[in-house]
């Protein structure tokens, strides 16, 4: 039976190797039930592990703000949205938006409204390894 420091330092091990290997092996090793979590930001704070292929709006980065902002206008309750906010929208494997949230803001009807606004939004074109689409976290400023 292992010890808990003969677990920590396998633990240790495992990590340094997964490292070691390079982020496309992190990539493509199925962690998270078999299916990666690539994370993809045009610029900021979030750490970036390259896809084959990005996500990416149909119409690129302005049609996505525009996007958001037109859909903001059209809300019956006045959300407060600052100059710059980061947004991360969580994609599936098809593109499709499963979840639209504020990075930093914790404004309960910002979150609400992002939830709406995600729900409305069309599919994306997925982030790809070897040619599949795999979910993917992408972050971006949103600009008033």
């Amino acid at each position: 039976m292992l010890s808990q420091s003969n677990l920590s330092l396998l633990f240790f091990f495992c990590i340094t190797l997964l490292i070691a290997s390079g982020s496309g092996s992190l990539a493509q090793s199925g962690l998270n039930g078999g299916k990666p979590i690539i994370t993809y930001n045009t610029f900021g704070p979030l750490p970036t592990i390259k896809t084959q292929s990005p996500p990416s709006f149909p119409g690129g980065e302005n049609k996505l703000n525009a996007f958001v902002l037109h859909q903001m206008e059209e809300t019956d309750t006045p959300v407060k949205l600052g100059r710059k906010t980061w947004l991360t929208a969580t994609l599936d494997g098809t593109g499709k938006v499963m979840e639209l949230i504020p990075t930093y803001d914790s404004d309960p009807t910002l979150k609400k409204e992002m939830v709406r606004v995600g729900a409305l939004m069309p599919r994306w074109n997925p982030g790809t390894i070897n040619g599949q689409g795999v979910e993917t976290k992408f972050q971006f400023l949103l600009c008033r």
